[in-house]
């Protein structure tokens, strides 16, 4: 334990180091301005989440009443504390820009001919960096959007009610729905992003328009589990991509493995058919631990 722990450790420097490197030649003399919003309070709060999860996930701890209260906390942290009299602390949490935006919004900018602020892409890195370390820890730990899509198909209903989709369509739909996205800025200027974003309702303004994509997400959320993680977010499309060089990540002990397919029964996504074949590539794993705690043999572990 301890000489993979030491190993984990040494990988994670590289990555780190890897993603300092990049920042200097993206941005050049002004490196320190890439990190300048690491510092600010919804970053490290985005990190510590990530962590906890991650060590829950490692250590064997995590259990799904835990999970609901963090699913909690990561939505009062980024959709509530932003709009509450807390001075710096409150500005310094607010979803500007939004995950959805670190996607949409540079493709608006390039459109536009001007150069993409560094803000957009120093968070991009950030969620990069956790998604590399830890699999999808960002989108899986810390997105309040996620976390609310989440904590809603958990409302107890008929078994046949909750509906798994083959990852081939959901993705399948993300995918040209960013085709889509990209076509239509680079030739009408007209964002498709800007009208299916749950996110806008974090800002707390009430409008048709923006309470539309949440209610969606939400209802949708009971039968299917994160829909729109699934289905829209480009963020996720990318991250997905980027799940496949995590350093930490769901992996199978075939010896140890009966074959009962517990953890794909009682899982609510795609991911677990794919992680029992050991498959290079495999649907989005948010991280949530269920096929690891109902496992009879302890054969799934969070590991390197």
């Amino acid at each position: 334990m301890q000489q993979r722990f030491y190993r984990t450790s040494r990988i994670v420097i590289v990555v780190v180091l890897a993603v300092m490197a990049i920042a200097w030649a993206v941005v050049g003399e002004n490196v320190e301005s890439f990190f300048a919003p690491w510092q600010l309070p919804k970053v490290w709060v985005a990190a510590g989440l990530a962590l906890v999860g991650t060590l829950l996930l490692v250590t064997l701890k995590l259990n799904q009443a835990l999970r609901f209260s963090l699913m909690m906390l990561a939505f009062i942290s980024f959709g509530v504390l932003s709009v509450l009299p807390l001075g710096n602390f409150s500005r310094g949490m607010g979803l500007h820009p939004s995950p959805m935006c670190v996607i949409e919004k540079p493709f608006l900018f390039l459109n536009a001919g001007r150069a993409v602020p560094t803000l957009f892409l120093s968070l991009f890195a950030f969620i990069g960096l956790l998604t590399i370390i830890s699999n999808k820890s960002f989108c899986g730990w810390t997105c309040p959007i996620g976390a609310l899509q989440e904590l809603f198909y958990k409302i107890p209903l008929p078994k046949p009610l909750k509906k798994k989709i083959p990852f081939f369509i959901s993705n399948s739909i993300r995918f040209v729905v960013f085709i889509t996205f990209i076509v239509l800025v680079f030739t009408i200027t007209f964002s498709l992003y800007q009208y299916v974003n749950p996110f806008h309702i974090l800002h707390w303004q009430w409008s048709w328009e923006l309470i539309i994509p949440i209610v969606i997400a939400l209802i949708g959320g009971i039968f299917i589990y994160r829909p729109f993680c699934y289905f829209v977010c480009p963020l996720g499309l990318f991250t997905w991509f980027l799940e496949h060089l995590s350093i930490l990540r769901v992996k199978v002990d075939k010896e140890a493995c009966t074959d009962c397919k517990v953890c794909v029964k009682k899982s609510p996504c795609p991911a677990v058919p794919s992680i029992l074949a050991m498959k290079k590539s495999r649907p989005d794993c948010h991280a949530c631990g269920v096929c690891i705690e109902v496992c009879p043999e302890e054969a799934l572990r969070f590991k390197v």
